[in-house]
């Protein structure tokens, strides 16, 4: 029955009433909704938009949105990546504009003149040093290794020589093909990478570069500062004095070997480096494994990719090595020259490579799928750490099924007993019981924490669930509802010949479901927030939970991440309230009307 009743609900008051409570239920949910709404916003966001505050993705509908933060994983959020390719002075990229007009055809002439060069790019959507999270291209490689090796992760650090701990444990750090210091030296875990962005990786993903943005980035500017004209990157060491030293630092020390060829001059001098270098050839054979009786027998591999085991020496002989007597030997600076895709375009159609052109082609074209990437990504990868290769979920479902069942058990056991036989002391239990309930969990930690290392069950279920098995405040509560049910069904059942645990189960149980709801809930979100108790007890990571994984996460990745596991950890909480609220509401309305 309605608290108010039909005939009155005409009145204009009555329907003030009635629209005032319907304008506090609205609000109430707003106020729930609208936090929900912002955490699953901000499990979209990358350093260009991580400072906004909208309720829904606004790069949704906002292309130029999408396309700064498609060039800022582009360029794994590297201004100086994109000011070296765009050769631009200004890579905000919270402030970039697309272009008005794109000139297809030219982009499309130099995307087919790049792909037949070979390393004419950077793998893009991998580092996330600003938004820290897992780039596409990383999540991506994982997923290819699991391929390969059927999920196995023993057989990954076999064969690649590597010690990942677990697929969690997997980070790759992939070397800056354009820089000398990032790169690293030939293995099968750097091949496997390479063989993913070759066959896996997707085409707008990898980015392009130019070498003539990178040295004056790296060289030019530093000396002179952005307000100085910028000359072009020449093949060869330029007549110039101060571009010629430049040129010659970049090219010894900056740039990557495999962009740089030693010229048939530079041979005598090879040979004089090698002399110097082994002081003699039986010493020369035994470390390098090569058959030469002469040092004439030992040419001057023209590139970096062709010097096999002399790669070491050809490195040394191009940046310079001193000797024993302190005499400086390294290739002529005249017989040094430069080989990339990007001078080979200038060479060819004397205009500078139309990289921003083809970024803005290459974002036109696959305008939905990364729109989608940026919607899913972080939860991809929340959902990859906590439920692929984490047994958080698992250990989870496991650890709340449990408590849940336990206390359905124990306290409605306990309850029973002291409603159906009504000891002499039974409110000196009860007050005994909730005065439980006056120490807080972080003064029982420690000597519970103590306890269960000395019954050895650190690190187990047990240690999670015997502690909390029992709930004062719930046997306090089931006792009173269960007072509350007719005794005369208890004396008609033993009138019958039922026993005290088919009375237990047939008559309380059954009466009971709405109080049982109340406490399962009580059981299932305790179990489920548990943190602090979960990790003092669980240490080890195999035993984590969700709320120790959300914890850890927090560590290691950014605001994107944590909003996508929050979200994702909400989730239950919300599914088992909108399955059991029917229940929920008889527990806390049934009591009262009684």
């Amino acid at each position: 029955m309605g608290l108010i009743p039909k005939t009155g609900r005409k009145a204009w008051k009555v329907r003030l009433l009635h629209g005032g409570i319907f304008a506090t239920l609205t609000l109430g949910a707003l106020t729930m909704v609208v936090p929900f709404l912002l955490m699953l916003t901000g499990a979209t966001r990358t350093g260009v938009d991580q400072h906004g505050f909208h309720v829904l993705p606004q790069f949704l509908r906002d292309d130029t949105l999408l396309f700064r933060k498609h060039i800022e994983a582009l360029y794994n959020e590297s201004p100086s990546a994109l000011r070296a390719a765009w050769g631009v002075d200004d890579a905000d990229f919270s402030t970039l504009e697309r272009l008005e007009s794109v000139d297809r055809e030219q982009a499309e002439a130099w995307r087919v003149f790049v792909a037949a060069e070979e390393g004419a790019y950077f793998p893009g959507y991998t580092l996330t040093p600003v938004s820290r999270s897992r780039g596409r291209n990383v999540r991506g490689f994982i997923r290819y290794l699991k391929e390969q090796y059927a999920g196995d992760i023993a057989a990954v650090n076999a064969a690649l020589e590597t010690d990942f701990a677990g697929w969690n444990a997997v980070a790759v750090l992939p070397p800056d093909p354009r820089a000398r210091l990032g790169r690293v030296e030939d293995s099968p875990w750097w091949s496997a990478w390479e063989d993913y962005l070759e066959t896996a990786a997707p085409e707008w993903s990898l980015a392009n570069f130019d070498l003539t943005g990178f040295f004056h980035e790296r060289v030019w500017i530093p000396q002179r500062g952005r307000g100085a004209a910028r000359p072009e990157l020449t093949r060869t060491a330029p007549e110039d004095d101060d571009v010629r030293t430049a040129w010659t630092l970049f090219v010894r020390e900056i740039v990557h070997p495999q962009f740089v060829r030693i010229g048939t001059e530079a041979e005598t001098a090879w040979r004089a480096f090698l002399a110097a270098r082994y002081v003699d050839l039986p010493t020369f054979r035994r470390i390098t494994h090569l058959e030469a009786d002469d040092w004439t027998d030992v040419p001057l591999p023209a590139a970096w990719e062709d010097s096999g085991p002399l790669r070491t020496d050809w490195e040394a002989f191009l940046q310079g090595w001193n000797d024993a007597e302190d005499v400086l030997h390294r290739a002529p600076v005249d017989a040094l020259t430069l080989h990339s895709p990007d001078l080979s375009w200038r060479e060819t159609t004397g205009t500078a490579p139309p990289i921003r052109e083809a970024d803005a082609l290459t974002f036109e074209v696959h305008r939905r799928e990364i729109r989608r990437l940026f919607l899913f990504q972080h939860l991809g990868t929340v959902w990859e750490i906590l439920i692929l290769d984490g047994r958080g979920l698992g250990n989870t479902v496991f650890y709340c099924a449990m408590a849940v069942l336990l206390a359905l058990i124990v306290n409605p056991l306990a309850a029973y007993a002291l409603s159906r036989f009504r000891p002499p002391n039974a409110y000196a239990l009860l007050l005994f019981l909730l005065l439980t309930m006056a120490f807080p969990p972080m003064v029982t930690q420690i000597p519970v924490f103590l306890m269960l290392r000395d019954f050895g069950l650190l690190n187990t279920f047990w240690a999670l669930l015997l502690p909390g098995m029992a709930h004062g405040y719930s046997i306090f509560l089931l006792k009173g509802f269960f007072d509350s049910l007719p005794r005369d069904l208890y004396e008609s059942a033993a009138l019958d010949g039922a026993g005290e645990l088919r009375m237990f189960w047939m008559i309380t149980f059954s009466l009971s479901k709405p109080i049982l709801a109340v406490i399962a809930l009580s059981a299932f979100v305790n179990a489920y927030t548990n943190f602090m108790f979960a990790l003092l007890i669980c240490q080890d990571e195999s035993m984590w939970t969700l709320m120790v994984w959300l914890y850890q996460l927090q560590q290691t990745y950014g605001p994107g991440v944590m909003n996508a596991a929050f979200v994702l950890a909400a989730l239950p909480t919300l599914l088992v309230f909108l399955l059991a609220q029917n229940l929920i509401m008889r527990g806390i309305v049934i009591p009262v009307e009684k």
